[in-house]
């Protein structure tokens, strides 16, 4: 076992005997994968929204926050091609939900960058961060459009095929 394997074992406690039972391990596995997801957008959130509310010292709560982001993204995704599962090929990565957490990032990596290079100095920088904020809120407007097609176009070929079996069992 890698070093990896053994830390993130470790780290997640996963030799308890909490997780002899398959039905607890599923569901504390499900819950938190919900935990996980809660937390990466309320940091997403977050540094967005700090550069912009707090000034620089926000941009530089805001950067730890992208970073450590970041970097416990990458482990989870580490751990698990460690384990043989690739996120990259098994998984769509551009749904509308990726589409607006990569979009809420980057308001927060604007607003850092602005607030720590650009130093407030810049009349530019209310116009960069309007355009910031209009194109995540765009991105959530067309995520949701998007969400809400294939949804509707999923629900009516699984009614087609409801309909064609019962017409064919008929």
């Amino acid at each position: 076992m890698s070093v990896l394997v053994t830390t993130a074992r470790f780290v997640g406690d996963l030799d308890s005997e909490f997780y002899a039972d398959e039905r607890q391990r599923e569901v504390w596995n499900e819950a938190s994968a919900v935990g996980f997801q809660v937390l990466n957008w309320a940091l997403v959130i977050a540094a967005a929204i700090l550069p912009w509310a707090a000034g620089r010292t926000g941009a530089w709560i805001a950067l730890g926050l992208l970073v450590g982001w970041v970097a416990v993204s990458f482990l989870v995704l580490a751990y698990a091609r460690a384990l043989e599962v690739d996120l990259y090929v098994v998984a769509s990565l551009w749904t509308p939900r990726s589409v607006v957490m990569v979009a809420v990032y980057l308001v927060g990596a604007l607003g850092v960058i602005l607030r720590l290079v650009l130093a407030d100095t810049s009349d530019l920088g209310g116009t960069i961060a309007g355009g910031a904020v209009g194109a995540a809120l765009a991105a959530v407007g067309v995520s949701w459009g998007i969400s809400r097609t294939r949804r509707k176009a999923r629900d009516s070929e699984l009614a087609r095929d409801a309909a064609e079996s019962q017409a064919f069992e008929a």
